[in-house]
């Protein structure tokens, strides 16, 4: 469906965003979750918005042919199929991700953590610095944002 109601764009966006941070909370998967309501959500949706309100902009109907548009993205779809075929199959012996340390994670994340999602406790315990800095980015971000957004007030 195209819409040229940029409004209506950006809300579906947001929606979709929010229905996607709900599927991985109902995956068990909070620090992924978070990230999405926080990023996808919230800050992009600000942007978005704020970059709405500051512009005039009037969409025109386009005098382009979609053919080519189609096209490509037909070759894309074909193009990340061909991709698929690379991906290693699932539980074989020989690909990257059977190490010994994704061997471990698989074994005791769930006894040393008490965690259900194998993902949430390494990313919260066994990799909690990295986490840690990943939640600082997103506040730096928020702040941006709010820094970005704030009105100057008139000198009188």
């Amino acid at each position: 469906m195209i819409t040229r109601n940029l409004f209506a764009a950006i809300m579906s966006t947001t929606i979709f965003s929010l229905l996607c941070a709900l599927i991985f909370l109902l995956m068990d998967g909070v620090d992924v979750s978070l990230t999405e309501a926080a990023v996808g959500a919230g800050i992009s949706t600000i942007l978005y918005l704020s970059a709405l309100k500051h512009t005039h902009i009037i969409i025109k109907p386009s005098k382009h042919a979609a053919a080519p548009l189609v096209v490509i993205f037909i070759l894309m779809l074909i193009l990340l199929g061909a991709m698929t075929y690379d991906i290693p199959n699932v539980g074989e012996p020989n690909s990257a991700s059977n190490s010994r340390v994704t061997q471990h994670y698989i074994d005791r994340s769930n006894k040393e953590m008490g965690i259900p999602n194998m993902v949430t406790s390494i990313l919260a315990s066994y990799r909690g610095f990295d986490t840690l800095g990943e939640v600082v980015v997103i506040f730096i971000a928020g702040i941006s944002v709010i820094g970005i957004l704030r009105n100057k007030k008139a000198k009188s």
